[in-house]
C-alpha cells in the first residue's frame, strides 16, 4: 500500500453496512469459511452426528425451532438478503420502523443475538450454563473508513463513551463466571489512525528487511542506526538510545519483535521518531503517521487501558477480535500492549488472580502471514514472561480483502485456496496443542511461578472437522479436555450440534452472543445474513443445523421423546 501511486479505493471496499447512518456497527465474530476441501481424520467425540445421545435443540420449544428454520430459510435466499438495506430503508420512508423492528426481533435476531440489554442478555447466558457452555458476549462496536475522522478532544470523547458500553458489557458478563466479552479496537480508535499507523509499521518493516543484510531476522546497532534513511527524525543520538534499550539480551542485535516492541503508539517517543514526510504521490490509502495522531493516541490510551483493567477486576476475561489488513498492525500494537500490561506474568506477584490470561489476541489463518505472526507474537510472550491469549479463527473479511488489494494493484493478502487456509488452521491447532503440551511437560524451559498457564487458545470455527481435529490432536499430546488451556467458540445460532456435543463430552466450550439495541443491530444482521446464504449455498454447518433441527421436530412430531408440543 505504500510506494508506486495506487488507485483509489472505491466505496465498493468499505463496509457496506455502515453506509446508512452508522458510524459503528455491530458486527460478529470471525466469518467461518466452511468446505470439505481439507478433511482431518474424524474422531467419534465432537460433533452433532449421534443425535440419538446429544440433542442440541432438547431444551428448546418447538415454536423457536420453527422459527430457526424460517430464519435459515430466509437467510438461503440471495435476492431477498440482497433486498433487505432497500426494503428496510423504505420501511423508515414510510414510518413503518416500529413492525419492522418487532418482526426482525422475532426472528432473525431471536435466533442470532442473547438481547437486547442487561434483563435480555443474563437469561440468555443462564441458559447455555445449564448446558455447561460458556458465554462470549459481543457487543461488537467497530468502524471503518467511512466513519467520521476525529482527532484530539472529540475523539477521547468517543473512546471514553465506547469503552464505558464495553465496560457494561463486562460488568453484564460478569454476573456468570468464566465469561468472555469481545472487543475491537477500531471502536475505540480513529480508523484513519489505526491505518496511518499500520501503513509506517509497514514502512519500517520493509525498511528493517532491506537492512538484514545476512538476512537472521536481527539487525545491528549501526544497521539500525541507517533507518534514519527513511525516517530522518531518527538521531543518531535517539536510535543508539533506542537501540540499547530495544537489544535486551545485550547481544548487539534486534530482531523484529525488539523492533514492534520498541516503535509502539505506547512508546510515543519511539512513534515520534517515525514521522516523516508523505510518501509520494499522496492518497487515501498511503497515508503516515502524523504528530497529531500520537497526540490523540495519548488521550485515549487511558481509556482503552481501563477497559482491560475493569476486565481483570471483574474477572473476565476480553478477546480483541482481528480487524481488517489495513489496520491490523496497528491493532496487533494496542492488543500486544494490553496482553502485555493486564496478563498474568509467569513470575512474582500475580496481581490478575487467574491461572491464564485476561486477554486474547485473534489471527485470521486465511491470511498468508497470521500463522508467521501468532508463533512470533507467543515467542514475544515467552521474552516478556506473561501468559498469552490466543483466538483463532478462518477470516471475516476475505471478498472485500481481494476486492481492495485488486484496486489498488497491491498482493492478494489471503491464502490462494479454501485448502491452504484449512491447512494454516489445522497447523495452527497442532502447533499450539503441541506447546501447550510442551509447556507442561516436567523438562519445559518456559517455567512459571505457581498454576499460571503460560499459553492457552480457543478454536473459534463453525467447521465441524477443525473441533474434530483440534480433540483428536488433545488426546494425542495429552491436554485434558478440563484442564482449561484449550477451549471451542461458535456464533449463536451457528452450529449448535458441535457446540452441545462438545460440552456434554466435558470440553471448554463457548457461544458468541451478540446483543444491543435492535435498531442498532440491523446492519450485523444484514451481514449474518449475507454469510448464511454462503454457508447454506455450499452445504456447509448451517445446512447440518437445519438437518438437526429437521430432526429434533420429526423425533416430536412422532412422539419419540415424550416432549410436550
Amino acid at each position: 500500500m505504500l510506494g508506486a501511486a495506487p488507485k483509489r479505493l472505491s466505496t465498493r471496499c468499505v463496509s457496506r453496512l455502515s453506509r446508512h447512518s452508522l458510524d459503528l456497527a455491530l458486527r460478529p465474530c470471525q466469518r467461518h469459511i466452511q468446505s470439505a476441501a481439507v478433511r482431518p481424520p474424524t474422531l467419534p467425540v465432537p460433533g452433532p452426528s449421534a443425535m440419538g445421545s446429544h440433542r442440541p435443540y432438547e431444551t428448546r420449544s418447538t415454536v423457536d425451532l420453527l422459527n430457526s428454520l424460517l430464519v435459515f430459510q430466509l437467510c438461503s435466499m440471495p435476492t431477498l438478503v440482497q433486498a433487505s438495506p432497500m426494503l428496510i430503508e423504505t420501511a423508515e420512508k414510510l414510518k413503518l420502523s416500529d413492525p419492522m423492528y418487532w418482526v426482525i426481533k422475532q426472528t432473525l435476531f431471536k435466533h442470532f443475538c442473547g438481547g437486547e440489554d442487561l434483563k435480555e442478555v443474563v437469561p440468555t447466558m443462564e441458559a447455555f450454563k445449564k448446558n455447561n457452555i460458556g458465554s462470549i458476549l459481543d457487543l461488537a462496536l467497530e468502524a471503518d473508513l467511512d466513519a467520521a475522522s476525529l482527532s484530539g478532544v472529540a475523539a477521547q470523547i468517543q473512546t471514553r463513551k465506547v469503552a464505558d458500553m464495553f465496560r457494561e458489557s463486562i460488568d453484564i458478563a460478569s454476573q456468570t463466571s468464566g465469561s468472555f466479552v469481545a472487543i475491537k479496537i477500531t471502536a475505540l480508535v480513529p480508523p484513519a489512525i489505526l491505518q496511518r499507523w499500520s501503513n509506517t509499521i509497514l514502512l519500517l518493516q520493509k525498511r528493517f528487511k532491506e537492512l538484514d543484510a545476512d538476512k537472521d531476522g536481527k539487525i545491528t546497532l549501526e544497521e539500525f542506526k541507517q533507518l534514519a534513511t527513511t525516517f530522518p527524525a531518527l538521531t543518531e543520538k535517539l536510535a543508539a538510545s533506542l537501540f540499547d534499550s530495544a537489544d535486551r539480551n545485550r547481544n548487539g542485535k534486534v530482531d523484529w519483535i525488539d523492533l514492534t516492541d520498541t516503535f509502539s503508539l505506547y512508546n510515543s517517543n519511539a512513534a515520534l521518531a517515525l514521522i516523516r514526510p508523505p510518501v509520494e504521490p499522496v492518497t487515501e490509502d498511503n497515508q503516515l503517521l502524523a504528530k497529531e495522531d500520537i497526540d490523540t493516541i495519548e488521550l485515549l490510551i487511558p481509556d482503552i487501558d481501563s477497559v482491560a483493567q475493569h476486565a481483570q477486576t471483574k474477572r473476565v476475561r476480553v478477546m480483541v477480535d482481528a480487524e481488517q489488513t489495513y489496520f491490523q498492525p496497528a491493532v496487533d500494537d494496542i492488543a500486544l500492549n494490553l496482553l502485555r500490561k493486564f496478563n498474568p506474568p509467569l513470575h512474582g506477584a500475580n496481581q490478575t488472580k487467574r491461572s491464564g490470561p485476561v486477554l486474547y489476541n485473534t489471527y485470521q489463518l486465511y491470511l498468508r502471514d497470521a500463522y508467521d505472526r501468532m508463533v512470533m507474537d507467543i515467542e514475544r510472550a515467552e521474552r516478556g514472561g506473561y501468559a498469552f491469549g490466543v483466538k483463532i479463527v478462518r477470516g471475516a473479511y476475505m471478498h472485500a480483502e481481494r476486492e481492495r488489494a485488486k484496486e489498488l494493484g497491491i498482493p492478494d493478502p489471503i491464502q490462494p485456496s479454501i485448502s491452504a487456509t484449512h491447512e494454516a488452521y489445522n497447523k495452527a491447532i497442532t502447533y499450539l496443542i503441541q506447546k501447550i503440551s510442551a509447556l507442561q511437560a516436567p523438562d519445559s524451559t518456559t517455567s512459571s511461578t505457581g498454576d499460571i498457564r503460560p499459553l492457552s487458545f480457543v478454536v473459534a470455527s463453525h467447521n465441524k472437522e477443525s473441533a474434530t481435529y483440534a480433540c483428536q490432536q488433545m488426546a494425542t499430546h495429552g491436554v485434558s479436555p478440563s484442564e482449561g488451556s484449550v477451549a471451542f467458540a461458535q456464533l449463536m445460532g451457528m452450529q449448535d450440534g458441535t457446540t452441545f456435543s462438545l460440552a456434554k463430552d466435558g470440553y471448554k466450550v463457548f457461544k458468541y452472543i451478540p446483543y444491543g439495541p435492535i435498531g442498532v443491530t440491523i446492519p450485523y444482521l444484514q451481514r449474518r445474513a449475507l454469510e448464511n446464504a454462503d454457508v447454506l449455498a455450499g452445504g456447509g454447518g448451517i445446512a447440518e443445523d437445519r438437518k438437526n433441527i429437521l430432526q429434533e421436530l420429526r423425533m416430536r412430531f412422532t412422539n419419540q421423546t415424550g416432549f410436550a408440543l
